[in-house]
């Protein structure tokens, strides 16, 4: 693909997610996806036959754009704490900027379907990433050995919630820092 159909390809893929976040994906319309980019509604089937593969192609991207972020974040050569730190920000930022409209999946149409299967592989693929980091946090002496790293990943992947976000955005770091000592030193005396 040259690099002027992938730029394309990709206006078009933000429009989508923007599109679907804003109105959902049932009431999203072509033609506004379109409008966002500037070309025509038939442009777009160029790019993505139907609304769905559309919409299957839109989760890929945002998904794989996330799972990237979060690989650096853990990667980055900074404390344990500090990368749970920075994935809980940047969660709460992803959080806060796709909206209700696309996080609601209730249904068996197909774009429930297509969003659930992309977000369980999405979810799977975190999950290993943040394993990772806490296997090398337990090697580095950072974190006790005798836990279970998925058990430590799947604790750490569902602290960024909607409650979490708002709290970060009134209080700032302060209630994150207390979440974090809990997370990292227990609840024990």
């Amino acid at each position: 693909m040259s690099e002027t159909r992938e730029n394309r390809r990709l206006e078009i893929l933000k429009s989508a997610c923007t599109e679907f976040s804003e109105n959902g994906y049932d009431s999203a319309k072509m033609e506004q996806i379109a409008k966002r980019v500037g070309i025509g509604k038939s442009t777009i089937y160029e790019y993505f036959p139907s609304k769905n593969e559309l919409l299957k192609a839109s989760c890929e991207w945002i998904f794989d754009s996330i799972l990237c972020d979060v690989n650096d974040i853990m990667q980055n050569d900074i404390c344990f704490k500090n990368k749970v730190i920075d994935y809980i920000k940047y969660a709460c930022n992803v959080l806060n900027s796709i909206g209700s409209g696309m996080m609601i999946l209730y249904g068996k149409s197909d774009s429930v379907q297509i969003i659930r299967t992309n977000a369980n592989m999405f979810h799977m693929k975190l999950l290993d990433i943040i394993e990772k980091a806490v296997f090398t946090a337990t090697q580095n002496g950072e974190i006790r050995e005798n836990i279970n790293p998925r058990n430590i990943a799947k604790i750490i992947t569902f602290l960024p919630s909607p409650i979490l976000c708002d709290e970060i955005k009134k209080n700032g770091n302060a209630a994150l820092d207390d979440i974090i000592s809990i997370l990292i030193y227990g609840f024990a005396k």
